[in-house]
């Protein structure tokens, strides 16, 4: 008879590996196979779904979900703010350039070149200031916590609660008004 990992006490051997953070993540994001994850740490691959099973609780697979989320919004916000610096930065060196041509122009009495350049540079800085307004914009983004699915579905389970103890239901609104949880009014929470 197996002992099982949940009643042994025992630690498995996927629990005491160094890369078990990232052994979980794999099997939490599907990043790899079960058999992928096996054949790299050299175990069955039973041994790795049992681990799964037996020891990713649900806040941990929540969390690693939540924070995969946040790390793609945050990746794609720095790519789209280092994009924002390299055109001001293509702006201002083309200001540069038309400013030593205008230097030029003027060093070698050319005021028809040096008139037709300032006017050039009035254009590269009227959309230097333009984009200068569009790259201050400040980027920002929001999760709603009212839209999420956990959120959804803890509304469900405390609904069903109240219905079970309806003298459940002016407790847990007082909670939520003492914790300032605003993701409902309190006239639409029916519970």
């Amino acid at each position: 008879m197996r002992g099982g990992n949940k009643n042994s006490g025992r630690r498995s051997t996927l629990e005491m590996r160094p890369d078990k953070g990232e052994i979980i993540k794999d099997l939490v994001l599907g990043r790899r196979t079960i058999g992928d994850i096996a054949k790299r740490c050299g175990v069955h691959p039973m041994t790795v779904r049992r681990f799964r099973e037996d020891k990713i609780t649900e806040e941990m697979r929540r969390s690693i979900m939540a924070q995969h989320r946040i790390e793609g919004v945050e990746a794609d916000t720095d790519i789209i703010n280092h994009d924002r610096l390299d055109i001001s930065n293509t702006y201002e060196s083309l200001a540069k350039r038309v400013e030593k041509l205008i230097t030029k122009a003027e060093a070698n009495d050319d005021d028809a070149f040096a008139l037709t350049a300032m006017e050039g540079l009035r254009k590269v800085l009227r959309d230097i200031a333009q984009m200068q307004g569009k790259l201050a914009t400040a980027l920002t983004v929001q999760i709603s916590l009212s839209e999420s699915k956990e959120w959804v579905t803890l509304r469900e389970i405390l609904e069903e609660l109240c219905n079970e103890l309806p003298e459940a239901k002016p407790i847990l609104l007082q909670k939520m008004r003492h914790h300032v949880l605003s993701v409902t009014k309190e006239d639409d929470f029916v519970l």
